[in-house]
């Protein structure tokens, strides 16, 4: 586990260390126009990860500039060349009787499970939180090797969890990077409500999906298209379930899946999930409450849900503060607790 308490200078020499032990493959072509409008947006959004690129390259011994163009605007400059990273990945958020829990499936290449990082970051001024990385690993899509912290997941101190999941919408602008905005909002957020704010005042600039909840039982999806966003609410069960497809009827149309791919798996892993759950809250006399033991078997024992690229698996009871993780090794599954 990347365990780390400091500032973002000092976050960046620790990440700097790994990217040389790991010998991270850095772009050396600069895209001076991407740049220089990527860091417009990081100087008034975000301008502490500014000061973790300053750590990471006096760490790496690389020109800073270099350094920045890696950490702010590559993932920008993949997506403009339609080069992104087509994750799966599935999380779902059930609000009963008080009570808030959390399920998320995260999809990837196989080969991640064998590097992926639960993270426990506590940096100063900021709320601590636990996050999930799959190191931003895409050697097949960038044609370089990379390693580097980027976070799928998070669940800060206040009880407050965030998620994201790939979007099949081909649009891009100059913001925050979809990664850094979750953790902006594990870092700086206590609830659903200041996270709805935090995107409505910050730009991000790739299509996205996110899932947010909070201890309370406030949770909605942001799918956001980089030009903007449509929120969606739990239905009247209190049930939000998110895939990869558009939800908002509004933005439909500017799905490619639904185009390039409708039997695309995105659609099956939605409709099992949503046929577990309704089955779990139902139960066999139609009176079960949902359970934190309920989350399990529609993450790990599923057909589409779980597949042979679910990289880790997270069950929250967020009103109880109970955190469970699961992942596969060579020697079978493994479980783990975890919590501040």
């Amino acid at each position: 586990m990347l365990k780390f308490k400091g500032t973002y200078y000092e976050f960046g020499e620790h990440i700097g260390r790994q990217l040389v032990e790991n010998d991270h493959d850095f772009a050396v072509d600069i895209d001076e126009n991407i740049l220089r409008r990527q860091l417009r947006e990081y100087k008034k959004y975000y301008p502490e990860i500014l000061e973790q690129t300053a750590g990471i390259a006096r760490a790496t011994n690389l020109p800073e500039k270099q350094v920045i163009y890696n950490e702010i605007a590559l993932h920008l400059e993949s997506r403009k060349r339609r080069l992104a990273a087509k994750k799966g990945c599935t999380i779902f958020a059930v609000h009963e009787n008080g009570k808030i829990f959390v399920g998320r499936n995260y999809d990837w290449m196989p080969r991640v499970r064998m590097i992926f990082e639960k993270c426990d970051i506590s940096l100063k001024g900021k709320y601590r939180y636990f996050a999930f990385s799959d190191q931003s690993t895409w050697p097949g899509h960038l044609g370089r090797k990379t390693w580097e912290y980027s976070t799928e997941d998070a669940i800060n101190e206040h009880g407050l969890y965030i998620g994201l999941t790939f979007s099949h919408i081909d649009k891009w602008s100059y913001g925050i990077d979809s990664p850094h905005m979750l953790r902006f909002v594990a870092e700086h957020c206590k609830n659903t409500k200041e996270a709805l704010a935090a995107f409505r005042k910050i730009p991000v600039n790739c299509a996205q999906n996110f899932l947010v909840a909070d201890k309370s039982g406030d949770m909605a999806v942001v799918q956001h298209y980089a030009r903007g966003f449509e929120i969606i609410r739990p239905d009247d069960r209190g049930v939000l379930l998110l895939t990869n497809h558009v939800l908002s009827p509004k933005i439909k149309k500017l799905d490619q899946v639904r185009k390039d791919d409708p039997s695309h798996d995105t659609f099956l892993r939605y409709a099992e999930a949503e046929q577990l759950i309704t089955e779990q809250l139902g139960g066999i006399n139609g009176n079960h409450e949902f359970q934190f033991t309920d989350i399990w078997p529609i993450l790990r024992k599923s057909h589409y849900v779980y597949n042979k690229e679910t990289i880790w698996s997270l069950a929250l009871e967020l009103s109880e503060e109970r955190y469970n993780l699961y992942h596969d090794t060579a020697m079978g599954q493994e479980q783990e607790k975890f919590g501040f």
